[in-house]
């Protein structure tokens, strides 16, 4: 793929997206609010949350996929994720859980056990590492992150499955480095606008307008991910619009 057809990708994602605008936004708030909850849980929270949106994140592309044709998502479809075989979720959830790790080192070389006891404590009580040192583990994460980029289309668009999908995500992804790493400055630059906006709004207004960003981003860069993987692994017709049945309109008698 080239730069042009990463446009045409996103453009796909565009149709989608707007074809159901509130739909997306309140499954995207519902996928935030699960998945966030579960970092809450003591010791192991951030594995146990990481894990189950790799999982259910998946089930994503198969609703964009639906959506092209003309299927309404519905929230309750994300629980369709844990109707995968074992080893594909294991897989997904290897793939979410190896980019913390190497964040989690970056953070422990630093600053030593101090670096990681807010995401292996209780949270409650520990403070996080500085903003600046936090944002830079993240960026260990995405860089970590890029070889699986591919691996939810490989998974619901060729039905690949356990360490299958994985091998065919990573023989892949060479070839489509443009568009891997496209995607992940797409996260980089949330990333940083988002730690910024403290800095010139007030606490309360930045808090709010990151949370709406969040959900929008989560909803956009799910959809151009699936595009995209859809242009390298999945059949054309998917970088389609959305095809909807033909609504007949009767006209009123005129008299």
């Amino acid at each position: 793929m080239n730069f042009s057809e990463f446009l045409a990708a996103s453009t796909a994602a565009f149709n989608i997206l707007s074809a159901y605008p509130l739909q997306w936004l309140g499954i995207g708030l519902i996928f935030i609010v699960l998945i966030e909850s579960l970092m809450f849980i003591p010791y192991v929270g951030f594995i146990v949350k990481l894990s189950v949106a790799g999982i259910v994140g998946t089930q994503f592309f198969a609703m964009f996929a639906a959506a092209s044709t003309g299927i309404t998502p519905r929230p309750i479809d994300l629980i369709s994720a844990f109707s995968l075989p074992i080893s594909t979720q294991l897989v997904m959830a290897f793939a979410s859980v190896l980019p913390f790790a190497a964040g989690m080192v970056y953070l422990y070389l630093k600053l030593g056990q101090a670096g990681i006891r807010f995401f292996f404590g209780n949270m409650f009580k520990e403070k996080p590492p500085a903003k600046a040192l936090m944002l830079k583990s993240k960026y260990v994460m995405y860089l970590f992150a890029l070889p699986f980029l591919l691996l939810g289309g490989e998974v619901v668009l060729k039905g690949s499955s356990g360490f299958d999908a994985l091998s065919n995500t990573f023989a892949a992804a060479p070839a489509n480095w443009l568009h891997i790493i496209l995607i992940s400055l797409m996260s980089v630059m949330f990333e940083l606008i988002v730690v910024q906006l403290p800095v010139v709004l007030p606490k309360w207004a930045a808090g709010v307008l990151s949370g709406v960003l969040m959900l929008v981003f989560l909803c956009w860069v799910a959809a151009v991910t699936y595009t995209v993987s859809a242009a390298v692994v999945g059949p054309s017709v998917a970088l389609q619009p959305p095809v909807f049945p033909e609504v007949s309109i009767k006209k009123p008698r005129q008299n």
